[in-house]
């Protein structure tokens, strides 16, 4: 057998095996446009049918297309944490997204969001309303977010010594927050309650508003980010006063933002 057919061997073995990875393959093949590690290259190819010479109406067309795209599970999964993400910033909470940034390095966490002195770790379940998340991801989370305080405990230990970071930490109020499409197990919820978890329950509204307007805090620029644009994941909302996330392009552009990229 040749090495090729090997290859495609194991390949047929672990797809049919491991839920999510055919669904993998096909990203690493054809690229996502929800996938923050693999972005399609060229997405007015997949989202335009046709020509059209207007920027704004082009790229109005190509939000409109993306939000009716039909996704799979990896890539529904990735826009509910988008979505709870900006549910977090709309509440003024100024937020990392781990999952799609760090991809398989998240450590179980997929977003941190920050407001005052309030950290709290955050898992995004977008699942089917009739399976329940069972209590091996509320572990997941709790060790996560144990770990996610003892790092941020030794980041001020280092940088600014034993007894100073032990009251930076107590200054700090630490919550760990899982946010599910559907229900919890009995014994999840058993679980969540002893560890003082809080489960948030949201339905992913794909029709949200999507365009990030993001103000540069050095020099102003005003620059506009789509969900395709390989950057949109590493952007944050609300750092600088008149960011905002907004419905169209023709609102991005009437308030003085260009899309990223362009002149």
């Amino acid at each position: 057998m040749s090495e090729i057919d090997r290859l495609k061997k194991a390949l047929n073995f672990l797809t049919s095996h491991m839920p999510g990875a055919s669904e993998m393959a096909d990203i690493a093949v054809n690229g996502s446009l929800v996938m923050e590690s693999s972005h399609t290259e060229n997405p007015e190819k997949e989202l335009l049918n046709q020509e059209v010479s207007d920027s704004q109406l082009k790229n109005q067309k190509m939000l409109d297309n993306f939000k009716t795209k039909r996704l799979n599970n990896l890539e529904v999964g990735r826009l509910y944490e988008r979505y709870i993400g900006f549910l977090y910033e709309k509440d003024n909470w100024k937020v990392t997204f781990k999952g799609i940034v760090d991809g398989l390095n998240d450590l179980g966490r997929d977003l941190i969001c920050v407001k005052d002195n309030v950290h709290l770790v955050v898992q995004a379940k977008c699942w089917n309303k009739d399976t329940v998340v069972r209590e091996n991801h509320i572990y997941q989370l709790f060790g996560s977010f144990t770990h996610y305080r003892m790092t941020l405990r030794q980041t001020f230990k280092t940088a600014h010594g034993r007894s100073k970071a032990k009251e930076m930490m107590r200054n700090l109020i630490f919550k760990a927050v899982i946010c599910t499409s559907c229900d919890l197990s009995d014994t999840a919820k058993d679980v969540i309650n002893f560890l003082g978890i809080e489960h948030r329950r949201e339905k992913l509204l794909k029709d949200y508003p999507m365009i990030k307007c993001n103000i540069n805090s050095s020099s102003g620029e005003k620059l506009y980010h789509l969900p395709f644009d390989p950057a949109y994941d590493t952007i944050i909302i609300g750092n600088v006063e008149g960011e905002k996330y907004v419905d169209t392009i023709k609102e991005a552009e009437n308030l003085g933002f260009r899309r990223v990229g362009t002149t």
